[in-house]
């Protein structure tokens, strides 16, 4: 028989791999719990958990988009082709980035209003409809209609304090996306150039402001029919309202298309000019309109070229100056008659022979 002392050495280096086994297989069960672990809460942390997600990073914050007020003022007469340029101007604000809310203004009418509401729905933008009584209107300059469209949703966000961008948009606009972008920044007023085309007079007119970095220093309008350039610098037009002589004088200085400017709503409520409320009724619409222009014309400080350049190359807003073409009984007849040549006599024949037949005298 083998000795205890002998038997014992052998048994010892079983003994030893065990344990190391045994440690390793210990060591990796919590290396691979230790993730399961850390995920559950356990009722009994009490304020250690607390004070574990305190210490936790917090999520990077979203960015601030303020919210866009975009007016579109709609004309009483162009039916389905103004249906037309409104779906297409709701399409392009459907890739604006949200809060936005569209802002229309149409003719107090029960059809054209069912009509329009009924349009607006379909586009799944945030909208709220306002009217307006056209007969007051009938006649008259369309400019001063359009102009008063703009103070009743002037009028609107003012009394709701709607604060945010006000962007007048016309149906026939074309824009880049970057500029509801570059709207968004706007923190007093910001200007920018439009390029009106007009197929008709075969012409393109560019409009907007002149600036020295991002500050505006005047404004300017191009016709490329003529390749005239007219130009004014703010400094001048101070000069001439400040004049009484000129006051009352016409002038050929380019006038401010109002969908080349955008403005904080706050302005109309906390500007030096909102006065004018005080000295209307509760119930009527003021002229904030032309508190906006003055304030665009008169106080350059508070004007920021959008880009910050106002390079001519970088025009984001065109407007479509297209005709509205109506055709009469009598021009039906012409087209035609244009259309079949040879039968131009035979119809010219048979109204001679039916107005004969109607006068007495033959």
């Amino acid at each position: 028989m083998e000795p205890a002392g002998r038997s014992k050495k052998r048994a010892h280096p079983w003994i030893n791999a065990s344990v190391h086994f045994l440690l390793c297989f210990a060591v990796g069960a919590l290396v691979a719990l230790a993730p399961l672990a850390a995920s559950i809460r356990s009722p009994f942390l009490g304020p250690f958990g607390d004070a574990h997600r305190a210490v936790a990073a917090p999520p990077p914050a979203a960015p601030d988009l303020g919210l866009l007020l975009i007016v579109t003022v709609t004309q009483p007469d162009d039916g389905m082709a103004q249906d037309a340029s409104v779906a297409r101007l709701a399409h392009t604000l459907r890739h604006v980035a949200p809060p936005l809310l569209w802002i229309v203004v149409g003719a107090r009418n029960r059809t054209a209003t069912a009509r329009t509401v009924q349009l607006l729905r379909g586009t799944g933008l945030m909208f709220r409809h306002l009217t307006y009584d056209a007969t007051n209107f009938t006649g008259g300059d369309a400019g001063d209609e359009a102009d008063h469209q703009r103070n009743v949703a002037l009028s609107h966000i003012e009394r709701h304090r709607l604060n945010g961008v006000v962007h007048f948009a016309g149906a026939s606009g074309v824009y880049d996306l970057r500029f509801f972008q570059m709207l968004r920044q706007t923190r007093g007023i910001s200007a920018w150039p439009v390029a009106t085309l007009s197929p008709a007079d075969q012409k393109v007119t560019l409009e907007g402001p002149t600036c020295n970095s991002s500050q505006i220093t005047g404004w300017y309008s191009k016709d490329s029919s003529t390749n005239r350039t007219q130009g004014i610098s703010n400094s001048m037009v101070a000069a001439d309202t400040n004049t009484t002589a000129n006051k009352n004088s016409s002038s050929d200085y380019p006038i401010v298309n109002i969908s080349g400017i955008g403005f904080r709503s706050s302005l109309l409520w906390n500007s030096e000019g909102s006065l004018i409320r005080g000295n209307s009724s509760a119930g009527a619409t003021q002229d904030f309109i032309q508190l906006v222009r003055e304030i665009v014309i008169l106080d350059g400080n508070k004007l920021k070229g959008v880009p910050s350049e106002c390079f001519e190359s970088q025009v984001m807003l065109w407007h479509m100056d297209m005709p509205i073409f109506t055709l009469n009984t009598e021009e039906e007849k012409e087209i035609e008659q244009q259309q079949n040549p040879k039968e131009e006599k035979e119809i010219e024949q048979q109204q001679n022979l039916m107005k004969s037949d109607e006068d007495p005298t033959t």
